[in-house]
């Protein structure tokens, strides 16, 4: 098995990505312009992270033709593996493979790097990219809890880098359409959204299994990284490390994430200003500790296309209904002319009848159904786009921010057992809307206890 990182080892100082977040404003002067500033010039990239969606963004990185892929990272020696194979069989040049992310950051040829670990290992390698000089394409959530977030955001502030968060589904021309659509005002004034993710896992889940010795090749003490020490166990592994708040935020950051987000970009709304969470486990007898059910109300504030704000329901369920493979998720927006559905695949406007005792006067708003397809190859070129002329990009982390945010905070109030009320200027929980008394227990859960030599990286 590899060797252990150690607290002098993480903290200590190997190489300047480490001396760059100690110097902090001294790194002003690493700045440097997208290396690729011609056209022609190909960006060099470094995915860290070699799972299921390192390899698939890898793929659509490549497959845009402008990069070269200079190096691949992971604790996991069969995923490194993996992602070698899988640049030099497309680009017919062999990645150097490392373990230690904090190789990638100090080399100097690279321009991008990918960040595609699970969510608990998504904040301190970004930060120290940027603080390095270097771009940044991070998969969603973009971080484990809130104030992770908040330093995320600052990082890439401070040190003027491009920061894309991988909800692609901003890229999609069919939701770029319906966005319009709203915006436009022909669905009538918006009072009601809703984002769902359904499947049956029932009766038994991920069902129940020993912890055993961690598999040969994997450095099991950086992968849990921040999280606390417990000894392995396959579930808790890739994968399903997502439905555990150790790593993760279960289906509220790792689907509806997706969903929140296109909701509240399409409305132009920051964070709620409160958030009341029901569910738990009910069904599922494995040992996640994220729930299998459950609803969130968030309440929002006016905006720029809900005058009086609205309400916004999300409902998770992993013991009934079909997954999202065979139609379980979407998201609807409730208007006074009727309702617009929004899927990867489509949008349909359904349109209220004007007098619902007479079908035969018609409906407020004409109904129809348009074709769309997944935009992720377009997410990776508009992120480069912009690497390249330095404009904001799609779905940047500043955007992302708000989305995760809203994210976690029903996470937040289903642990807290309580509504809570978020201020967006301390980034804190209340109790009341008055935002004057506030609430201990739920803000307990806007950051994390960092394990002893995987504190965050200070901005």
């Amino acid at each position: 098995m590899s060797e252990q990182v150690t607290r002098r080892q993480f903290l200590g100082t190997s190489g300047k990505a480490a001396a760059t977040l100690a110097a902090g404003a001294a790194v002003h002067t690493m700045l440097r312009p997208a290396r690729a500033a011609d056209a022609n010039e190909k960006f060099n990239v470094a995915l860290i992270g070699c799972g299921g969606m390192g390899g698939a963004n890898l793929n659509s990185f490549m497959n845009t033709e402008l990069v070269n892929v200079v190096a691949v990272c992971d604790v996991d020696q069969n995923h490194l593996g993996n992602r070698v194979q899988q640049a030099e069989a497309k680009l017919g040049k062999k990645p150097e493979a490392v373990k230690d992310y904090r190789k990638v950051i100090d080399r100097k040829d690279v321009d991008v790097v990918i960040v595609a670990t699970p969510d608990h290992w998504h904040a301190a390698p970004m930060i120290a990219a940027v603080a390095a000089g270097k771009d940044v394409y991070c998969e969603k959530p973009a971080c484990h809890n809130i104030a992770e977030g908040r330093a995320m955001v600052d990082a890439a502030a401070k040190y003027r880098r491009i920061v894309q968060v991988g909800t692609h589904q901003r890229s999609a021309a069919h939701m770029q359409e319906a966005r319009d659509f709203i915006r436009a005002g022909k669905l009538g004034t918006i009072t009601m959204t809703e984002t769902y993710t359904w499947g049956n896992e029932a009766p038994d889940g991920m069902g129940n299994a020993p912890d055993e010795p961690s598999p040969e090749g994997l450095d099991y003490d950086m992968w849990l990284g921040a999280a606390p020490k417990r000894p392995f166990n396959r579930r808790r592994f890739h994968h399903s490390f997502r439905w555990y708040f150790d790593y993760a935020s279960g289906m509220v950051g790792d689907w509806n994430v997706h969903l929140q987000d296109i909701i509240m970009w399409t409305l132009e709304t920051p964070s709620p200003k409160a958030v009341s969470t029901s569910g738990g486990k009910f069904v599922l007898p494995d040992d996640r500790d994220t729930p299998d059910t459950m609803l969130a109300t968030y309440e929002f504030g006016p905006g720029p296309h809900t005058p009086s704000g609205y309400v916004q329901l999300y409902t998770m369920r992993k013991a009934s209904g079909p997954p999202w493979s065979h139609g379980g998720y979407g998201m609807v927006f409730h208007g006074t002319n009727g309702k617009l559905l929004m899927r990867r695949d489509s949008w349909e406007v359904v349109g209220d009848f004007k007098d619902w005792g007479d079908p035969n006067k018609g409906r407020r708003v004409e109904g129809f159904n348009k074709p769309g397809v997944d935009q992720h190859l377009d997410h990776v070129k508009n992120f480069l786009a912009c690497v390249r002329s330095r404009q904001k990009p799609i779905a940047s982390i500043e955007d992302h921010f708000q989305t995760v945010t809203a994210c976690h905070l029903a996470n937040v109030s289903l642990r807290s057992g309580s509504k809570i009320y978020w201020c967006t200027k301390t980034e804190k929980c209340y109790k009341d809307p008055e935002l004057k008394t506030p609430d201990a227990v739920a803000n307990q859960y806007v950051t994390r206890e960092y394990r002893k030599g995987y504190e965050l990286p200070k901005v």
